[in-house]
C-alpha cells in the first residue's frame, strides 16, 4: 500500500506495519542509498517501515517576466532571489509599484504547511518540545503568523482564496509568484509551451527563505507493507521484490516534479538534466519532516483551522496559537 510519511507513526505504534529494516538489503535495497530526509519519513522509533516513493514539498514558483519588468532579475535573466525578511519586503514593495500586482500568491485556506516552515526557519524554532509533545505556541510560531497576515494586509498576497484560485491566479499571470508543491513543476512547465497561455518565462526556487535558514514544508508518499508483525514469508519475499523493482525505477515516478529518493539519483545527470531541478536543488537539504509522533496525524487539520480563524479576523494571533496548543496537546494525550 501507499501511506503518507507521516502517518507512518500512527499505524507501525499499533503493530500494523511490517518492520523491514532486517529484510531490505536481502531484497537488494540500500536503504543507505536514501536521502537523509526521504529516510526519516519512513523511520519510526530506529525501525523502517516502508520505502519513500518521492519527497515532496512546497516550491516558489515564480513568473520570471513579471520580475523583470519589476527590475527583480539578474544580468543573466535569472530572478534576484531575496534572503532574509528585509529583502524579501523591499523586493514585495518594489514589484507592487511596478506592475500593481502582488509578489506573492498561496492558498489562504490551508496555511499550516507555510507557517511550519517559517517556524522551522528560525533559530531554534520547532513544533514538537524536547518530550514529543506539540510546542505550537511559541515566539516563532507568533511570528510566523504575523509575518503571513502583515503580507495579506499590505497587499503582497492575494487574500481568501483556496487551491484551484490560488494556482489559476498565477497561471494567468496575475501575480509575481506561488507558492505550490513539487507536484505541479512539470505541469507549470507544460503551460510556458502554451502559445495561449499567460505563463511565459517560469522559473522554481526553494520555498522563500524568510529569517534564518532555509526550511521547507515536505511530504512523502511510502510503499508500506500492512501485513503486521508477523508477515507471510511468501507475501513478504514477493512484495519485497516488487519493492526493489519500484526502488530501482524511482528516477520515473520524479519526473513530475517530485525529489528522487535516492541519492545516487539526486546526483546523477538524467535527473538533474530534468526541467528545472537545479533551480530547487536546495529543496532536498532544506526539507521539513513532521514530528514523528501520533498526534502529527491531527497537525494540518487543526492548523490550518486555527490559522485560518487568526487569518480572516475571528482570532487574535496569540488566542489561535494557544487553541491550537491545547487542541493538539488533547490529541496526544488521548492517543
Amino acid at each position: 500500500m501507499v501511506l503518507h510519511g507521516r502517518r507512518i507513526p500512527n499505524y507501525a505504534s499499533r503493530s500494523l506495519l511490517t518492520p523491514l529494516s532486517d529484510v531490505l538489503a536481502g531484497a537488494g535495497i540500500d536503504a543507505d542509498d536514501l536521502t537523509d530526509s526521504a529516510r526519516g519519513f519512513v523511520e519510526f522509533s530506529g525501525e523502517l517501515y516502508g520505502i519513500p516513493l518521492d519527497l515532496h514539498g512546497h516550491l516558489w514558483h515564480i513568473n520570471v517576466d513579471h520580475w523583470a519588468a519589476a527590475g527583480l532579475v539578474n544580468d543573466d535573466g535569472t530572478p534576484d532571489i531575496p534572503y532574509g525578511i528585509d529583502e524579501f519586503m523591499s523586493h514585495a514593495e518594489t514589484f507592487k509599484e511596478a506592475t500593481g500586482l502582488p509578489f506573492l500568491g498561496m492558498w489562504t485556506n490551508g496555511l499550516s504547511r507555510n507557517w511550519m516552515a517559517l517556524v522551522y526557519q528560525q533559530e531554534g524554532g520547532t513544533v514538537e518540545a524536547e518530550d514529543g509533545m506539540p510546542l505550537i505556541n511559541t515566539e516563532a510560531g507568533l511570528n510566523a503568523l504575523n509575518f503571513l497576515i502583515m503580507l495579506r494586509d499590505e497587499g503582497h498576497i492575494t487574500d481568501n482564496v483556496d487551491y484551484g484560485a490560488a494556482q489559476e491566479i498565477f497561471l494567468n499571470g496575475e501575480n509575481g509568484g506561488h507558492i505550490n508543491g513539487t507536484w505541479v513543476v512539470n505541469f507549470y512547465d507544460n503551460q510556458v509551451a502554451d502559445p495561449e497561455g499567460a505563463l511565459k518565462n517560469y522559473y522554481v526556487h526553494n520555498f522563500p527563505t524568510v529569517y534564518d535558514q532555509p526550511a521547507a514544508w515536505a511530504g512523502s508518499h511510502a510503499w508500506i507493507i500492512p501485513q503486521g508483525d508477523d508477515p507471510d514469508p511468501a507475501k513478504l519475499e514477493a512484495t519485497l521484490t516488487f519493492l526493489d523493482y519500484l526502488n530501482d525505477n524511482n528516477i520515473e515516478w520524479a519526473r513530475t516534479g517530485h525529489s528522487a529518493v535516492n541519492t545516487s539519483v539526486v546526483n546523477s545527470d538524467v535527473y538533474n538534466g530534468y526541467p528545472h531541478r537545479q533551480e530547487y536543488a536546495e529543496f532536498v537539504p532544506s526539507a521539513v519532516i513532521p514530528p514523528r509522533e501520533n498526534w502529527s496525524t491531527a497537525f494540518e487539520s487543526i492548523m490550518d483551522e486555527e490559522l485560518s480563524a487568526a487569518f480572516i479576523g475571528e482570532k487574535t494571533p496569540e488566542q489561535a496559537l494557544d487553541d491550537a496548543q491545547t487542541r493538539l496537546e488533547d490529541f496526544a494525550l488521548f492517543e
